[in-house]
């Protein structure tokens, strides 16, 4: 009997410890949230007559292309410093405004250089929203009165390319 009964509580434990990971899934995944995201290698060393050059040609861009429920993003052209080691991405939703904040690992080299970044986000909402798109320092820290940019994503256009300069 006594066996019955820990088989009994041992399965019990069982089916609640399987139904909370599973209600934890549902809401992590019930947000947009970051996927396969790559960046380049320093494409080009940029002076200080190309940083110029830059500015006023506006060479950067953003680009997202909705597929589905997914978000297909890239960063073009992005000036970081030489030691950059990697571009970091971090994304949040939060009231109909999904905000998206790229910044480098690292800022101690006096030379800077252009990359490029590539990342997805999924489970983007069915229903128009607002985007903004930050420039954080280092640790991702960023001022969220200044966004990079500003404005309504449109689901049934489906897309977005912006100049995006940092």
């Amino acid at each position: 009997m006594q066996q019955l009964i820990l088989s009994f509580a041992t399965a019990l434990l069982t089916v609640l410890a399987l139904a909370s990971c599973s209600a934890s899934e549902d809401v992590t995944f019930k947000y947009p949230y970051l996927s396969m995201l790559s960046n380049t290698e320093c494409l080009n060393v940029i002076d200080a007559e190309s940083a110029q050059s830059r500015a006023e040609n506006g060479n950067g861009y953003f680009e997202m292309v909705l597929e589905g429920t997914t978000a297909k993003c890239k960063f073009i052209s992005l000036d970081y410093p030489c030691d950059f080691e990697k571009v970091n991405v971090n994304v949040t939703y939060n009231e109909g405004t999904l905000s998206i904040v790229e910044y480098h690992s690292s800022d101690k080299a006096d030379c800077r250089c252009e990359t490029n970044a590539a990342f997805s986000i999924k489970n983007i909402p069915e229903e128009d929203f607002i985007l903004k798109i930050y420039h954080g320092d280092t640790t991702g820290n960023f001022i969220e009165e200044t966004p990079k940019y500003t404005g309504r994503f449109n689901i049934l256009n489906g897309s977005i390319t912006i100049p995006y300069q940092i």
